[in-house]
């Protein structure tokens, strides 16, 4: 059995297949760049690998031996596929079978992944997602692979991860239409005066409106807390209280849930919404042609 470092080299297969076509030492080294001596110390090691001469030199040329007619194809073959392992793999989304695991909150799920389910059903039948949220081994998870990608504000984005924008985020109020203590407009005073619904998907306390209100010497009365934006709009639509939600959520359900929006009374910083994935996969192409269909749905 030939150890690994008596088998031909790439280039010398090569030296094999182009004398085999052109059946001429000369043309052969001009094609693939090389001297004649070149060529020919590429010949005397390619026989001694072979164990063959290969090629018979005659009037009309380097005519190959049985032995080479029966190599060519198995030559080629093995250059051919050494080939395909540098080129970059075609990928063909109506054949590709896999499932995304995204781990995302609940107010991107509502608004990005409505848009998302259309593209995947059309253009790629086999492809599915699985959501799970977004949680504090976000890093570790997508390091190992048990996450395909994460959706959510810049700021939550593991260090080494590469990232796209996707939008930018800002934020409303809401209401109850007939809403007793709300006029034509949402008064500061009025806003903190209010019971509040907060929706806080890490379920950690504070939030951007606390914050805010506190840098003016208010607070507000929490009455009840959330940890998705889901039930948000039916819940304000049958109480009193006013949530202070994403824009984007909030503006298509206004409408169904008889609310009424409010820019907010204080400042409060938007957010940036970002894909990430580790560098592990930033290369495959089923994940950047999914990567694509993402960024495609935010678009659309």
């Amino acid at each position: 059995m030939r150890e690994v470092d008596d088998v031909p080299s790439l280039d010398l297969l090569r030296c094999f297949v182009t004398l085999h076509r052109e059946r001429h030492l000369s043309r052969a080294a001009i094609r693939l760049g090389l001297s004649q001596p070149a060529m020919s110390r590429a010949l005397t090691r390619l026989r001694d690998a072979f164990d063959d001469p290969l090629f018979v030199r005659t009037p009309r040329g380097m005519v190959p031996t049985a032995r080479a007619d029966e190599l060519a194809p198995r030559v080629v073959s093995v250059l051919e596929a050494a080939a395909a392992l540098v080129r970059p793999t075609e990928l063909d989304p109506a054949q590709l079978t896999r499932t995304f695991v995204v781990a995302t909150s609940g107010f991107v799920d509502a608004q990005l992944l409505s848009r998302l389910t259309p593209l995947l059903v059309h253009e790629a039948p086999g492809v599915s997602i699985t959501t799970r949220p977004n949680t504090d081994d976000l890093a570790e998870s997508l390091a190992s692979g048990r996450v395909d990608l994460m959706i959510g504000v810049s700021g939550s984005v593991p260090r080494d991860a590469h990232r796209t924008r996707l939008y930018e985020e800002s934020w409303v109020c809401a209401v109850r239409r007939d809403h007793p203590d709300v006029g034509k407009r949402l008064s500061l005073e009025r806003y903190a005066k209010l019971p509040h619904l907060l929706v806080a998907p890490g379920g950690h306390p504070g939030s951007h409106v606390d914050t805010a209100l506190a840098a003016r010497g208010l607070a507000r009365r929490v009455v009840l807390r959330i940890h998705a934006f889901a039930p948000a709009p039916a819940i304000v639509a049958g109480s009193d209280l006013v949530v202070t939600a994403p824009r984007r959520i909030m503006e298509p359900l206004a409408r169904p849930f008889g609310l009424r929006l409010f820019p907010p009374p204080i400042e409060i910083p938007g957010s940036t919404i970002v894909a990430a994935w580790h560098p592990r996969s930033q290369d495959d192409p089923a994940h950047a042609w999914f990567r694509a269909a993402l960024v495609a749905a935010v678009k659309g």
